[in-house]
């Protein structure tokens, strides 16, 4: 009698099914729960931070901008350091920070979070995606490092 074992932990497994539940995966998603149920070795460091991510679903875009705004000098000035503030408006040199003028963002106002990188001809108009941008990262990878960034209760920003 031959007898499998999966190569999942019990918590993995737990992850899988749950994933396998959520709406809207993208292909890409898809197919890499259907490979993780073909598995027959333990999943590397990164496949279980992928597992993780897609079993705690998307993030909750406006739980996390509403936070970042309500402390929006601060996470900017963390995210681009090196400018300043005039006024109602953040300046910087680019999205790496620095001197300058040609990276803004407004800090109070109806526009508030609004940012553009004029030299890049880049912009976006809330925090999230400014951290998308400084970082190069997905606007739902962004969201959960400015969440964390903000000390939000499960440190995710993430909604299920």
């Amino acid at each position: 009698m031959n007898v499998t074992t999966s190569p999942l932990t019990p918590a993995q497994a737990a992850q899988l099914a749950t994933a396998r539940t959520r709406h809207g995966l993208t292909a890409w998603e898809t197919e890499f729960l259907a490979d993780l149920g073909r598995r027959t070795k333990p999943l590397s460091d990164r496949q279980a931070a992928t597992l993780a991510r897609i079993a705690a679903g998307p993030p909750d875009y406006a739980a996390v901008n509403s936070a970042a705004l309500a402390r929006l000098p601060e996470v900017v000035a963390r995210l681009l350091p090196g400018g300043r503030q005039q006024g109602a408006v953040y300046f910087c040199a680019s999205l790496r920070g620095g001197e300058g003028r040609s990276c803004q963002v407004r800090l109070t106002g109806a526009r508030r979070g609004a940012w553009a990188d004029f030299a890049a001809d880049v912009a976006g108009g809330d925090p999230v995606s400014l951290a998308a941008a400084v970082a190069g990262l997905t606007q739902a990878e962004a969201a959960e490092r400015l969440a964390q960034m903000l000390g939000l209760p499960d440190g995710s920003g993430r909604h299920g």
